[in-house]
């Protein structure tokens, strides 16, 4: 029976010990020393010996000493084996930033990285966004295309702020460490030949992506365009933005000036007050104000509180628990009843409150969440988590409820999450998967990955994004978005005005276009810009137009 017990907890720790090698990776130092106690209590309980009657004292202490160290340098063992062959790629990778934002990292990293040739990030079309020069000693530099776009690659940096944006998120491939056939790169490494990342070629179209540069100009805020059915991101522009050549620091003959003048040039940007380092179609999070409406009209009539004809009462104010809503964007002064589609066209604060209080803050919150608000989207890069309150008590009270449901509230939301409400709309409820990576390749053309499209969220059902589109297309045609329209095109958007608590509001449209069915979905802020349909919808009508001019993939 003893041997029973004995060999039951030999096997336990074997188990604990193996579970924790494969889940605490990623989850730090805490669960694993958890783990390792849990493993030297199961083997002092394998080990412990049965010490016969009539030893000596003394002896008894040695014995047990010597199975306390027995277990001790099994568990020292085990925790070698995890540092040196489990995690010793991770160890090898750890960094950290310092205050002034230089990389506390192994310097052999960067130097082994500098043995292998990178790989280009290219445009759809295979122009270069991020590429490499090998100089005449062998050694390379980073090289850059068109500044509208080189941002989405990221910076390099390894001997001060690493990698960041795809240099980062793809460095195993840009490397070669991941990707290719393991064969051929074990002999690559035998036959010391020199050795070549894969390149990524992303979804940018970019012409596309220069005139959403251009037409942000100086404005803070961003432009997302996306293939409605793919997924596929042909534009996504955020202003202002940095250049990544100027954070270039690798080792080399030149990496002392490189290291001073990326220095200098983090500290300028580092500290500017309109964040250039922030990517903001993916990391800027915004008041939506009206274009929420389409998630609170898709809610409402998915459930079956209202149907686009529903008609609803707007005398130009709406009172609730003491405070008044003022309506300011009836188009006649004296009418007040109108349908849930015209008050969509036209943007009735008054109506959509109703509209919210008759959903209710569950389904309303159910709602948010099937478009994806609340949760991470996927996507090549890091996405900021979109929220639909910021307090879980926040939405019980009816004012708050009423707030959230036009727009406003603790609503906050990223400019590509409100493209991919567009695409539900645009897509039979579907929302894609987003994508700026469409392809990895070896440096001769041979293509190893290929992104698929592929569904992510079935939002809404395939006619209540059909009544939602519709009610989209007529805030174009008899609206305040009727200024978006585009002659021989089905068109639908809505403008939205959202307020910050500041003089100016943020400036919003979303869209989509395309010749009989939606082809391209927009989304559009500026930061501070004013109303929105002076503002970012003349953009994306300009985007969705350019879009509509690409030749059929």
């Amino acid at each position: 029976m003893r041997l029973f017990a004995r060999s039951g907890a030999f096997v336990a720790a074997l188990l604990v010990v193996g579970y924790g090698l494969l889940t605490t990776r990623a989850t730090g130092e805490g669960p694993w020393l958890i783990v390792m106690a849990a493993a030297a209590v199961l083997l002092l309980i394998s080990f412990w010996p049965s010490i016969p009657r009539g030893t000596p004292q003394f002896e008894r202490a040695v014995i047990r000493c010597t199975v306390l160290f027995l277990v001790g340098f099994m568990v020292v063992a085990i925790q070698l084996v995890r540092l040196q062959v489990v995690d010793s790629t991770v160890i090898l990778a750890k960094s950290g930033i310092a205050s002034d934002g230089t990389l506390i990292a192994n310097p052999r990293q960067a130097i082994e990285e500098a043995k292998t040739i990178r790989g280009r990030i290219l445009a759809a079309d295979g122009q270069v966004i991020a590429g490499t020069t090998v100089n005449p000693d062998g050694s390379w530099v980073r090289t850059y295309g068109d500044p509208a776009a080189t941002y989405l690659a990221g910076f390099y940096s390894p001997l001060l702020y690493g990698k960041s944006g795809l240099e980062n998120t793809f460095d195993a491939y840009l490397t070669g460490q991941k990707g290719g056939n393991p064969a051929t790169q074990w002999l690559d490494g035998v036959l010391h030949r020199t050795k070549r990342g894969y390149d990524l070629t992303l979804s940018i179209n970019l012409n596309l992506q220069k005139q959403a540069q251009q037409l942000l100009g100086t404005q803070q805020g961003a432009i997302v365009v996306m293939n409605a059915k793919t997924g596929a991101i042909v534009a996504m522009a955020s202003s202002p933005a940095y250049d990544p050549s100027q954070l270039q620091a690798a080792p080399g003959p030149n990496s002392n000036q490189e290291v001073a003048k990326a220095k200098a040039y983090w500290s300028t940007v580092s500290q500017q007050t309109n964040s250039p380092l922030l990517l903001r179609p993916i990391q800027g999070l915004y008041a939506p104000g009206s274009i929420f409406k389409t998630v609170t009209a898709s809610a409402a009539i998915e459930t079956g509180v209202a149907q686009p004809s529903t008609a609803y009462r707007d005398e130009g104010s709406l009172a609730i628990d003491g405070r008044v809503i003022p309506e300011q964007n009836r188009p006649d002064p004296n009418r007040v009843n109108y349908t849930l589609s015209e008050a969509f066209g036209w943007s009735l604060n008054v109506v959509y409150a109703q509209v919210g209080l008759q959903l209710g803050a569950t389904r309303l919150a159910q709602y948010a969440q099937r478009f994806g608000i609340g949760g991470p989207i996927p996507f090549d890069l890091p996405v900021a988590v979109s929220q639909l309150d910021a307090t879980p008590s926040f939405l019980s009270t009816q004012n708050a409820l009423a707030d959230t449901s036009f727009g406003q509230g603790q609503l906050l939301v990223t400019p590509l999450q409100m493209a991919m409400v567009a695409d539900a709309v645009a897509n039979g409820g579907r929302m894609m998967v987003p994508y700026l990576v469409q392809r990895i390749s070896s440096y001769t053309g041979q293509t190893l990955q290929e992104t698929q499209p592929q569904v992510w969220k079935s939002a809404i059902s395939a006619q209540t994004a059909t009544e939602v589109q519709t009610m989209m297309v007529q805030s174009v045609q008899q609206g305040w978005a009727k200024d978006a329209a585009i002659p021989g095109y089905v068109v639908g958007g809505k403008t939205g005005t959202a307020e910050t608590g500041t003089p100016q509001p943020h400036a919003w449209f979303i869209g989509f276009a395309g010749k009989q069915a939606p082809e391209y979905v927009v989304a559009v802020i500026v930061e501070h810009g004013g109303e929105g349909t002076k503002v970012a919808l003349p953009m994306g009508r300009a985007m969705l137009q350019a879009a509509l001019a690409l030749p059929t993939p």
